[in-house]
């Protein structure tokens, strides 16, 4: 029988990113951990579910539509009729007065889901199973089942996205001269594979300026469109160089509307959890 526990959440691919403070007046999360940095780029991406834990025990799970920074607004600053903000807020308040820890795990899935031709929202649909498993004690209920945030129709839009003192600021999706003089430089020959599916193989002398296997990196498209969340693998080359596994589906249909088959792009390391694609001009030549 399962232990519908914490742990159970990580195994699922829940992360636990961050931990509630206070300083009396307001709360605020603060991401920790070795994999903060890297960590960071979760905030930011849509259809993410999240949970709140006190030691093992999962107290509440929900959804984001619009990322984890925009909806934990809502959780700092409760406006009035928010029945979800105001009942967490009080209840994280409540355990931080006792000097009790409570966590913040986040799950966002960067697997390519699809059903014939429509993109499947895999946290849309776990978040009911997981609420109908776990029970979590915080969510609202109706005949005393708990219930999704969706189901209690909140209307108030959340507090602004601006983060407080103390709380992991946005990373900037833009280079600067400073960047580009640093960034590690490399070409994504696209042959049939990496052309039709995405691969990204930075290579050893890239691969030694980015994150470690399992950390998330963040494509992101000279041309400004919104970037992909995807991870590090340092295990899929022998040489323990990395590829860029998760949601490459998006990265292929990147490179197909402005490369053709048999060209090479050129990217660049931001930092340890960015990659940026530079787009060039279509060119003749491969089939």
């Amino acid at each position: 029988m399962t232990e519908w526990t914490k742990d159970a959440l990580l195994q699922v691919g829940f992360v636990d990113v961050a931990v509630w403070r206070t300083d009396d007046q307001r709360i605020a999360y603060e991401l920790d951990g070795p994999r903060a940095q890297a960590n960071t780029l979760l905030l930011d991406q849509s259809n993410a579910l999240y949970a709140f834990a006190r030691g093992d025990a999962v107290q509440y799970i929900g959804k984001t539509t619009q990322g984890i920074r925009a909806r934990f607004g809502g959780y700092r600053n409760p406006g009035k009729g928010q029945a979800t903000n105001i009942r967490c807020n009080a209840k994280i308040r409540e355990l931080l007065a006792k000097g009790e820890e409570v966590r913040v795990l986040v799950f966002v899935p960067i697997a390519d889901l699809r059903y014939g031709d429509f993109d499947l929202n895999l946290a849309a649909g776990l978040e009911d199973a997981l609420i109908k498993a776990f029970k979590p004690p915080w969510n609202g209920r109706d005949k005393d089942k708990p219930i999704t945030e969706e189901a209690e129709r909140e209307k108030a839009e959340e507090a602004a996205a601006v983060p407080p003192h103390g709380e992991p600021g946005k990373p900037s999706p833009t280079m600067t001269n400073a960047d580009a003089q640093a960034a590690a430089g490399f070409k994504v020959a696209l042959g049939a594979t990496y052309y039709h599916q995405g691969i990204i193989n930075p290579g050893p002398e890239a691969s030694r300026h980015l994150g470690a296997d399992g950390e998330y990196v963040q494509v992101l498209f000279e041309d400004g469109i919104e970037p992909v969340l995807s991870k590090i693998n340092r295990s899929a080359n022998a040489n323990g160089s990395v590829r860029v596994i998760g949601q490459n589906r998006r990265i292929a249909q990147w490179f197909q509307a402005h490369f053709r088959l048999g060209n090479s792009c050129e990217a660049r390391v931001l930092d340890r959890n960015r990659i940026l694609l530079l787009r060039t001009p279509m060119a003749s030549g491969g089939s």
